[in-house]
């Protein structure tokens, strides 16, 4: 019969009794986020040690295309930290203590950032784990704007058509509001532009919004219609109205200059008396 060597004997015996630890953080296996370009990312890793287990280093690394993993920085319970290549000054982990929370930083995230980052960690006696992070890098939306195409306004009600746009793309949507409400006359309207942002225009409270937004940003417009409306009416009433105004106005300015001129006038004249009479006596 084989013996079976004391060494080996004495090390599964060993391993044995030491129980496994886990991961606290994240609990799955593979976990997906997604941060903003110029934002810090937070990749978390916590492995927690079971009895009898020691971290002996923990190990960030990234997926390339071709299935080759790329170091980006290393920490050893004795040895410290080690950033490699173009991760060198751009990446740091979140405690000073790594090898008990390894959560990876990148204070500035870039596009290049996106990807799938391993977290190794290597343990004695009971070897290495793992933890997945897929990281999605987003591009804030751009500004959007509402444009106000036409209006049309009758006495019973208003009609008017928009447009929202961003750097990318566009889109248009008609408007009526009557004496007690306004409706989206071809219904809500939505455009998915580039990176799955969403672009929409849309109806509320009587306001209409332009909105453009992906999953982590967003920015909009809002006009309220009937101010729209009110400030495009061209009804012959309002027309009317507005002439009588004007008309009223310019009666006004009229009198005040008429009146301001015959008191100049006066006072010009009793100035002038006032002087002769001085001068005679």
């Amino acid at each position: 019969m084989e013996r079976f060597p004391f060494t080996w004997a004495v090390f599964l015996l060993f391993k044995a009794s030491c129980v496994q630890g886990d991961f606290v953080e994240p609990l799955e296996s593979v976990t997906f986020l997604r941060y903003l370009t110029e934002s810090q990312t937070r990749l978390p890793c916590r492995y927690k040690e079971a009895e009898g287990e020691i971290v002996v280093q923990v190990t960030w690394q990234k997926e390339l295309p071709d299935g080759n993993r790329e170091q980006v920085i290393t920490a050893h319970f004795t040895d410290g930290n080690t950033e490699f290549g173009r991760y060198s000054g751009r990446v740091k982990f979140e405690s000073s203590n790594p090898t008990a929370d390894s959560a990876l930083l990148i204070p500035i995230t870039e596009d290049s950032d996106e990807g799938s980052y391993i977290c190794l960690i290597s343990t004695f006696p009971n070897g290495n784990f793992e933890r997945r992070i897929a990281l999605t890098v987003w591009n804030p939306v751009s500004p959007v704007l509402l444009n106000v195409d036409s209006v049309f306004n009758s006495s019973n009600f208003c009609n008017l058509t928009v447009t929202c746009s961003t750097d990318h793309s566009h889109i248009s949507s008609s408007f009526t509001c009557g004496s007690e409400s306004c409706k989206q006359d071809d219904g809500q309207q939505t455009n998915v532009t580039k990176q799955e942002n969403l672009l929409q225009v849309y109806l509320s409270d009587d306001s209409v919004i332009c909105n453009h937004s992906n999953h982590v940003s967003w920015a909009n417009s809002t006009e309220k219609i009937r101010l729209i409306c009110l400030l495009n009416d061209a009804s012959p009433e309002v027309v009317s109205h507005h002439h009588i105004l004007i008309r009223i106005t310019v009666v006004v300015l009229s009198a005040a200059v008429l009146s301001a001129s015959v008191f100049f006038y006066v006072w010009k004249n009793k100035s002038k008396s006032d002087f002769e009479l001085s001068y005679n006596m």
